[in-house]
């Protein structure tokens, strides 16, 4: 059985990815974060091939993580609510490289990359992971200056818009916020087909011969991820 860092708040999705054979562990509640981000595990932990990045605010994560028997390095800052120290580890690893805003990651990272040679790459995005869907060797994302960077990596991207994903206390969410991808399946928070490049994406993810699933029959909601242990 599969395991997901996520956010546990919504019941619905909960339950069918229980039914789906995943395990959830849930991420943690962070008082310094704001209200809409406090419980998101992109915010909270950053997984590096099987070393795991955790807040070191987050012991009760940390444990849980250890206990499975990986790797776990806790930040060395303190996280705070004012961005971008809110984002010390909302980073995307993705084909060996390191995508975030350098100068919010947390130095704990750095130290990593730099020991086992894994190249940073800056973007002025902080929220890079929860702007970003990893799709196998594919991404999403609506930030033009995080598909500019993975792009001229050569990786095939999907630009699409902003807006249209919900989280509570601001204006929309993030695409990698309310979806992952695991052994060929994308997974979506919510109805997929409701949102507003739903043609798109679709089309995108077919063309990489993926299945989706919908995991709620609202609209897409950003719980703050999810990371595949």
């Amino acid at each position: 059985m599969n395991s997901l860092i996520m956010s546990s708040e919504l019941a619905e999705i909960n339950e069918n990815l229980n039914r789906l054979g995943f395990n959830i562990i849930d991420s943690e509640n962070i008082s310094l974060l704001l209200p809409f981000e406090r419980r998101h595990a992109d915010m909270q932990c950053l997984r590096v091939n099987d070393t795991f990045f955790v807040l070191k605010e987050c012991k009760k994560l940390r444990k849980t993580i250890e206990k499975m028997g990986y790797t776990v390095i806790k930040t060395q800052k303190d996280i705070s609510v004012k961005y971008p120290y809110n984002v010390l580890l909302n980073a995307v690893y993705f084909q060996n490289k390191l995508y975030c805003n350098i100068k919010a990651l947390d130095d704990s990272v750095k130290k990593y990359c730099f020991q086992n040679k894994i190249e940073i790459i800056n973007v002025n995005q902080g929220y890079t992971k929860c702007s970003t869907a990893i799709i196998g060797n594919s991404f999403i994302t609506s930030d033009k200056g995080i598909y500019n960077a993975i792009s001229r990596d050569g990786a095939e991207g999907l630009l699409i818009e902003s807006g249209d994903i919900e989280l509570n206390g601001v204006d929309y969410g993030f695409i990698g916020g309310c979806c992952f991808e695991h052994n060929g399946t994308a997974y979506f928070t919510g109805d997929i087909s409701k949102h507003k490049d739903y043609k798109v994406i679709s089309d995108f993810l077919t063309k990489h011969n993926k299945r989706i699933v919908s995991l709620s029959n609202g609209k897409l909601y950003d719980i703050g991820g999810f990371i595949v242990v």
